[in-house]
């Protein structure tokens, strides 16, 4: 499931500390053996036992589905044969299309890692990483090309994942049961470009890299196909991973230095903060549903009133209330949780990313190309997001709300005994912060109830309130 030095013992036992990823899945009983990572010999071998705890998927569980921690320490599914052959077609399409649009692309990062190295995809890589060369440009202007690419991928059929300014997702996948989505199958386009003599290509690369040793393109072989790569390769690989990049370190663990990743961040902004987690969240079944508020927001409502489910997760709350009659709409940015809504009866499902602003107003536009009036669910969600994402979602409730609509919003406000800053299910709201964070962008906060509600997170202290415009409420 993960691969990680062992410290020298000296004569003595070694602990090793459990990846951050797998602290929250320390549950229920399984066998674990230790392998050497060249080649797969057993090293050492036992059993592991902790108490079951509830709604928990403990670690056997885990590692029978097939989740692994990536380099950036995250789970994910792992990397099999036909998962990188499922790559290389993705990867030839999206060359293809970049070509027939007229950008300059490459391999980059792991990606060319592994064609120089091996000549292959790297054994524990589950993406294709893709440079899109902008030229000289300053930062804002790549802001702006970056949306004229992703128009145009959109045009050409291709779903679009929105990571920052700089960084685009294209992802693929294949049906399967129960209406999921297959492991994602994905190609990172990054964006780089030379500015005042500097070299940056977001989200980690930063620095001297002479535009001689980016241009002409020249071509390295991967899994026996012929793909374009920078001009110097290595000079790229020693910029992206250090001097020591042809030596294979399977401990190796990606870390964007801070000046870097705070530039590229205020530059480019970051759009996807925490989708994986959700991701693994819904599919691994772990949601605690709050059904109070589907029946708060039903009596509040007639039949055939609109209903936006505001993070709707797996739509459960949006298949309550479309079976009374309420023509719902179920808005998540996780996919996983897009298709599970999906696949509920009644319920209209649409992705949306509260954190990016811009696809909040192209939103906003919508709805009120639609017309009517409109209510508002968010169950579980605000306490979740950052400060920035929440102001774009007041932006959203005071752009659609009218005098008559319900807004409906519940989240726990005390800190969860078991808080991770990694877990968005574990972070809280206090209604103080709430309030002056709504009041800023013309919204005002009625407290309905308080209420101790089950959670992913243990026991919580919930806060159920209205949210109005500041003409008052209806």
């Amino acid at each position: 499931m993960w691969t990680t030095s062992i410290p020298e013992a000296n004569g003595r036992t070694a602990f090793v500390p459990w990846p951050n990823a797998l602290q929250m899945h320390l549950s229920g009983a399984g066998a674990i053996v230790l392998r050497a990572p060249h080649n797969g010999i057993a090293l050492a071998e036992g059993r592991f036992e902790w108490p079951t705890r509830p709604a928990v998927v403990g670690l056997d569980e885990l590692a029978q589905s097939g989740q692994v921690v990536d380099k950036w320490g995250k789970l994910t599914d792992a990397p099999s044969d036909e998962l990188h052959r499922r790559l290389i077609e993705g990867m030839r399409a999206v060359f293809d299309d970049l070509a027939a649009l007229g950008y300059t692309a490459a391999v980059t990062g792991g990606t060319l890692l592994g064609a120089v190295r091996e000549g292959r995809i790297l054994a524990h890589d589950d993406d294709i990483d893709l440079l899109v060369y902008l030229g000289e440009l300053a930062p804002p202007d790549v802001s702006i090309a970056s949306y004229a690419l992703e128009r145009s991928i959109r045009e050409r059929g291709h779903e679009v994942i929105r990571h920052s300014d700089a960084h685009l997702q294209i992802m693929f996948e294949e049906p399967v049961d129960q209406g999921l989505p297959a492991p994602d199958v994905h190609v990172d386009l990054f964006l780089g470009f030379h500015d005042r003599g500097v070299y940056s290509q977001p989200i980690a690369v930063r620095g001297t890299f002479d535009t001689a040793l980016l241009l002409p393109l020249t071509e390295v072989h991967l899994e026996g196909v012929a793909v374009p790569s920078v001009a110097d390769g290595d000079a790229w690989l020693a910029l992206c991973y250090g001097e020591n990049w042809r030596t294979p370190d399977p401990n190796f663990r990606f870390r964007t230095p801070s000046a870097t990743r705070r530039r590229f961040e205020n530059w480019f902004g970051v759009y996807d903060l925490n989708r994986d987690f959700w991701e693994r969240h819904i599919r691994l079944g772990r949601t605690r549903h709050w059904y109070r508020d589907a029946t708060r927001m039903l009596a509040e409502t007639e039949q055939g009133d609109r209903v936006i489910d505001l993070g709707c997760g797996d739509g459960a709350l949006a298949q309550a209330l479309a079976a009374e009659g309420r023509e719902v709409l179920a808005v998540d940015f996780s996919r996983t949780a897009v298709a599970a809504a999906s696949a509920r009866a009644g319920v209209t499902a649409f992705r949306l990313n509260l954190a990016d602003r811009r696809a909040v107003l192209g939103f906003i536009a919508d709805e009120l190309r639609h017309g009517g009036r409109r209510h508002f669910l968010l169950s579980d969600v605000l306490a979740s997001l950052t400060h920035e994402t929440r102001a774009n979602t007041f932006l959203l409730l005071r752009a659609l709300l009218d005098d008559r609509s319900v807004a409906l919003a519940s989240f726990a406000q005390n800190p969860s005994l078991v808080y991770d800053h990694h877990r968005p299910d574990t972070w809280h709201l206090p209604l103080k912060w709430l309030r002056d964070e709504a009041a800023k962008e013309g919204l005002s906060i009625e407290l309905v109830a308080r209420a101790i509600r089950p959670s992913s997170s243990g026991p919580r202290s919930v806060a159920t309130v209205r949210i109005h415009t500041m003409k008052g409420p209806r």
